[in-house]
């Protein structure tokens, strides 16, 4: 069975100046924490993931689809981005039915996530606080339900409720899909894995069932 998201050897460059990885790993359902310092790369990884950046070289695939070269393997993971996307002149509701509708999922339903995060899907972007976008743009994350889920500092600017319900969901969700977090300081949620990035410098820890801390490292 192939794991829900794997990377060989992913490496991202922008010239000479930065560059990020190589990365290798392979996941199933659970939870994959990346961490590091400020400019260490995080994000530009999370960027490569999604598709949203080509790797200098390296591959990534969900469900054995490479993610750069398959449509369907695109719309199998989602990128919640750290900075908001999403145009203002939509509101929360049009926001969620037009990315489910590019994730081929036009019936899906976001308003009971809405509900529970106390979100006026009728709210227009332009008119929200930065901690109605960030719940807004977990919405759209979350259309079309897709296996693997990259929250990019997801849990900044949520209130303490909004915090809750993410903690709450995430717990749920790492049962039957992958989800990979960033954010500062130590992990908000228990975690399978640990993805420490330094921009050449990477390593991978995960602790499977049973088992005790396997390392990986690459330099």
């Amino acid at each position: 069975m192939n794991p829900l998201l794997e990377a060989n050897g992913v490496e991202v460059r922008f010239g000479v100046l930065f560059s990020v990885g190589p990365v290798s790993f392979s996941m199933g359902p659970g939870l994959l924490y990346v961490t590091g310092p400020n400019g260490g790369g995080k994000t530009t990884l999370l960027r490569a993931l999604a598709g949203e950046l080509l790797p200098f070289r390296g591959e990534v695939q969900v469900n054995g689809n490479v993610v750069h070269q398959s449509v369907i393997a695109r719309r199998q993971i989602a990128l919640v981005p750290s900075i908001p996307e999403l145009p203002g002149f939509l509101t929360v509701s049009e926001a969620y039915q037009f990315t489910a509708s590019l994730r081929q999922a036009p019936g899906w339903d976001g308003s009971p996530f809405c509900e529970q995060l106390n979100l006026d899907r009728n709210l227009p972007l332009a008119n929200a606080s930065a901690g109605q976008r960030r719940k807004a743009e977990l919405v759209c994350g979350l259309a079309g339900d897709p296996p693997v889920l990259l929250l990019d500092e997801t849990f900044a600017h949520l209130d303490h409720q909004g915090c809750a319900r993410l903690q709450d969901w995430l717990a749920e969700w790492s049962r039957s899909r992958l989800i990979v977090l960033t954010h500062h300081g130590g992990a908000p949620v228990s975690v399978s894995a640990t993805l420490a990035v330094d921009r050449d410098h990477v390593e991978f820890s995960k602790r499977p069932a049973g088992e005790s801390l396997e390392r990986t490292t690459r330099e």
